[in-house]
């Protein structure tokens, strides 16, 4: 059983409930735009750190050729690119939280009395899709 619900009650207004507190919150355009701007952040934020580092993105790649033909292997790139992108993400979360609850995230996931990995990933996965515009399947209100 969640420990929260989160009601639709309009078009973009939800209740996020959990013990014996409840919050009304919105989804908007700028909370929109915002997110779907954390991967251009994120990135941005990498390369900056690494150009001020004298470094370059490409090394962290690397290539080897084998049989007449050249591997490029990415993963430690990829690894570097979303680190970048989940520290933006927790960010990002962090300010939206403030915003719609008055408190951070991981402050908001600590009073709702989340724990594990599994608990934070639905929460935050529930109100990222909410935020950017989907219904939650559970705990509709029509109206």
């Amino acid at each position: 059983m969640k420990k929260y619900e989160i009601i639709k009650n309009g078009l973009d207004d939800y209740t996020l409930k959990y013990k014996d507190k409840e919050f009304n919150f919105h989804s908007d355009i700028e909370t929109m735009k915002d997110m779907q701007s954390v991967y251009v952040k994120a990135k941005e934020k990498m390369l900056f750190r690494l150009v001020e580092q004298g470094r370059s993105i490409k090394e962290f790649s690397k290539e080897e050729k084998k049989d007449g033909k050249t591997y490029i292997d990415n993963s430690n790139k990829n690894e570097l690119e979303q680190l970048y992108i989940n520290l933006e993400t927790i960010n990002f979360m962090d300010d939206i939280c403030k915003k719609q609850f008055g408190m951070g995230y991981l402050d908001l996931m600590n009073d709702i009395g989340l724990e594990g990995e599994e608990e934070t990933e639905q929460f935050s996965t529930d109100l990222i899709a909410i935020l950017s515009g989907k219904t939650p399947s559970q705990g509709k209100k029509d109206k």
